[in-house]
């Protein structure tokens, strides 16, 4: 039937087009080819009609996905937001504890010494005192009796004398170990001067052992308090960490340089603090980078040094202690943003001062 329909169309189909004109255009378009023309038609139809389809589905699919990155994006602020802030109260909190741990290590510290000077005070006085008494009683008696109860007392005397000293000892070596193990933990050597003192003299007194060993360990004790006086530990601005210390890209170039210090990330006018007591050996502009600096030099051949700050606070020769305000952080010199730039240096070598920062973190308790 259909073959049959096929024939029955004329082999040439006569198209009139007329508009309103009354104009008229006329095509002769043969069978065979008019069949090709319909099938290129509804060829290209069904394309456009699928191409229309997919094409709305790729722009609302588009459209799903920017609203779900502008969603994560929101969420990753936040969190970052959230994370900076607890960061920064944790290393707060961090600080003043252990401010507050060696404060009240000080106060023992300070205590003891004046405990076993008041103790030594009383114990020659008692001593001269039974001395004394018993001069007196032999001569103006010659009881054994009464001899023998004053060599007692100052037997005894001298048994107290002797208990103080090895407890007094007991404390200090205690002290001093502790001080010791708390540097080992972090990775720092405190050295202290053996020596003995310059510009002095006198007769040589011996003295027993055990007084001996008393005042050694005071000595040491005394050496390792004014060690640690004078060795930067702690934190010398809030804020978190941006870069370290050692080989990094250039902020500006990004070529491989080296980079002596670490960077904490602060506002304009934050304060920046000593981390130990010392001299400003420097304080002023530097051309090279640093912009606003300053330099501490402190004890035992260490030297702090804090740059692109927005102020100077000290002078050249100015003595600081530790947690006094040397300047406000800054953006000045080569900077990419408002931050400190701090550095240790140990006998002219700049160092890690990440091992000193972390002593915040560690804990301890004084003996009593």
């Amino acid at each position: 039937m259909i073959i049959k329909g096929y024939s029955s169309i004329p082999e040439r189909l006569h198209l009139v087009v007329t508009g309103e004109t009354g104009k008229a255009l006329s095509f002769v378009i043969e069978r065979d080819r008019a069949a090709v023309i319909l099938a290129v038609l509804l060829f290209l139809l069904t394309a456009l009609t699928v191409g229309t389809w997919l094409g709305t589905r790729f722009f609302q699919e588009k459209r799903v996905l920017a609203v779900k990155a502008v969603s994560q994006e929101r969420e990753l602020k936040s969190f970052h937001s959230d994370f900076e802030g607890q960061l920064q109260q944790e290393l707060a909190v961090r600080e003043r504890n252990w401010q507050e741990q060696a404060a009240a290590y000080q106060t023992q510290i300070n205590a003891l010494q004046q405990e076993k000077k008041a103790a030594a005070q009383h114990f020659s006085a008692e001593q001269e005192r039974l001395i004394c008494r018993y001069e007196e009683e032999l001569i103006s008696t010659a009881g054994s009796a009464k001899t023998a109860h004053l060599l007692a007392e100052l037997e005894q005397a001298q048994q107290d004398k002797q208990e103080l000293i090895e407890k007094t000892a007991g404390r200090l070596d205690e002290r001093s170990r502790m001080i010791e193990t708390m540097m080992s933990q972090i990775g720092v050597d405190v050295k202290v001067s053996k020596n003995p003192t310059s510009n002095s003299g006198g007769p040589f007194v011996a003295v027993t052992f055990d007084e001996r060993s008393s005042e050694r360990l005071l000595n040491r004790s005394d050496r390792y308090i004014k060690a640690i006086q004078q060795m930067p530990l702690g934190l010398p601005a809030r804020g978190r960490i941006t870069s370290g210390f050692g080989r990094r890209s250039d902020p500006f170039n990004g070529q491989l340089a080296f980079h002596a210090g670490i960077d904490f990330k602060g506002g304009i006018g934050d304060n920046v603090t000593a981390t130990a007591e010392g001299v400003v050996k420097e304080a002023g502009w530097d051309q090279g980078g640093f912009g606003n600096y300053v330099v501490v030099r402190h004890g035992n051949g260490y030297e702090t040094l804090f740059a692109h700050l927005s102020k100077t606070l000290v002078s050249t020769g100015d003595a600081v202690s530790r947690g006094d305000a040397v300047g406000l952080l800054g953006n000045s010199g080569r900077s990419t943003g408002p931050h400190l730039h701090y550095e240790v240096h140990y006998k002219g070598k700049a160092v890690d001062p990440e091992k000193y920062l972390s002593v915040a973190d560690l804990s301890f308790i004084v003996p009593m």
